[in-house]
Parts: C-alpha cells; sequence; structure tokens
C-alpha cells in the first residue's frame, strides 16, 4: 500500500479473513497470530478496565452473564474468565461468532474449566430473550457497515440488561503503516498484514461514532466514547431504575 493512502473516509474493501472458503488450519493459525498481535499491544485492556468498573456497579444476587459478540478466537472471554478468578467473580460467558468453524476452534483453544458456552449465531439474531447482562465486542464493528453499526447498537441496547461495550481500531494513517511494519517484523501469518491494514482503513473516527450512536437512538450523554493506544471503546452502563429501551 502507497505512504499517501487516503483515509479520509472508511474503505469497504474485503477483509480475507471474511472469506468463507479458509481451510479450518490456516484459519486456526491465523485467528491464533491474531490472539497474540492483540495481546502484544493490550487489545483487552479497555473491555477488561470497562468490565471492571461495570460489574463493581452491578448487583450481585446472581453470577453475571457476560456475552461476547464477534468472539473470533475466544481470547478475549479466555480474559475475562482469568481477570474474574483472580478478583473473586464468577461469570457465565457464552461467545458468539458468525462461522461455525471459527467456533469450533475458540472450543478447542478453550479449556473445560474456563466455562465458555460458544455458539454460532447470526448477531442480528441477538434478541431480548438471550440472557445477557453484559455485551461486549471486540474488533467486529469495523467488518460492518455504517447502517449495521447502529443497528447493532439498537440490539446491543435493548438486549444487554446492565450494559455494553465495543472496542474497536480508530482510523489512522499511522497505526495502518505501524500494523504493516510490525507484523510484518513479527513474521505473523500474511493475512494478518493485509487484514490488519485494511481493518484499519474500514474503522470509525470518533465523529463518525457520535453519528453511529446517534442514529441508534442513542443519547451522547449515555454513552461514553474513550480512547487508548488507537482503538476507541464506546460503552454504556445502564442505571439501576433504567429498563433496555431506546428512542423511537
Amino acid at each position: 500500500m502507497a505512504l499517501s493512502v487516503d483515509l479520509t473516509h472508511r474503505r469497504d474493501e474485503p477483509e480475507w479473513l471474511d472469506r468463507t472458503d479458509i481451510d479450518p488450519k490456516e484459519l486456526e493459525s491465523v485467528l491464533r497470530d491474531l490472539a497474540r498481535f492483540n495481546q502484544a499491544f493490550l487489545g483487552h485492556y479497555p473491555l477488561l478496565r470497562w468490565l471492571g468498573k461495570a460489574i463493581r456497579a452491578a448487583p450481585k444476587e446472581a453470577p453475571l452473564t457476560i456475552v461476547d459478540v464477534g468472539c473470533g478466537y475466544g481470547d478475549l472471554l479466555r480474559a475475562i474468565r482469568r481477570w474474574s478468578s483472580q478478583n473473586g467473580f464468577d461469570f457465565n460467558l457464552v461467545g458468539i461468532d458468525l462461522n461455525p468453524v471459527t467456533i469450533r476452534i475458540a472450543r478447542a483453544a478453550t479449556s473445560a474449566g474456563d466455562r465458555i458456552d460458544f455458539r454460532a449465531m447470526d448477531i442480528f439474531e441477538l434478541n431480548p430473550t438471550i440472557q445477557a447482562d453484559f455485551i461486549v465486542s471486540s474488533l467486529l464493528t469495523h467488518h460492518l457497515s455504517d447502517d449495521e453499526i447502529s443497528e447493532f447498537l439498537r440490539l446491543m441496547e435493548q438486549v444487554a440488561r446492565q450494559g455494553w461495550a465495543v472496542c474497536d481500531l480508530q482510523r489512522s494513517r499511522l497505526l495502518y503503516h505501524f500494523i504493516g511494519l510490525s507484523s510484518r517484523a513479527a513474521r505473523l501469518h500474511p493475512m494478518i498484514t493485509h487484514d490488519g491494514q485494511i481493518s484499519v482503513a474500514r474503522s470509525l473516527r470518533r465523529a463518525e461514532w457520535t453519528q453511529r450512536i446517534a442514529e441508534a437512538g442513542l443519547s451522547s450523554k449515555d454513552v461514553e466514547i474513550r480512547w487508548f493506544l488507537f482503538r476507541f471503546l464506546i460503552g454504556r452502563l445502564r442505571h439501576a431504575e433504567q429498563t433496555p429501551q431506546i428512542k423511537q
């Protein structure tokens, strides 16, 4: 890619990882490398920090259910389980991903002791019958169109009883080139380099997140946008007196 790459607007170039014909062994290698790369650059930190705040403010009558939408390799859920064990919490953890092959890979990478329920499911099949106290999502929204992101925010607002948070990349020329250089230097799978840069080009900037939040019918007063190392954490914590609803 040229150094003068135009990132003024979101791009819609597909990622290789979105293909449905990837060999399962290659897919497993890519997902494992992607998890390593994300861990090395503290990719789970914003969501774990948000969850720490959210959970301490939540009622303690029963174990909370946390649903990870677009769970991929399951590494975020495993990180949540480690964090919960270290801090004396017990959660019901559910991972949802569209690709059933990805779900099989996530299950194989997860020990039975982690007690994570993985399900192959379209995110837009989320509905209020799913028991979720919190919904989280990492590196998913850049795969969606603007309209789909707004719909996803509406769905989470309807389903998550106590709150939701998404974390994704910031569209930035610096991050775009950093991912290219660092993934090559680390000798990661070539798909990580290609898709990593496409992911940045497809990601949102703060003003675009503000617009998606408004289009979802949510008040900017109720949704926080935090920045951390070229990522945005978009989070919503529901107050105890509030019920799941959105503006019409």
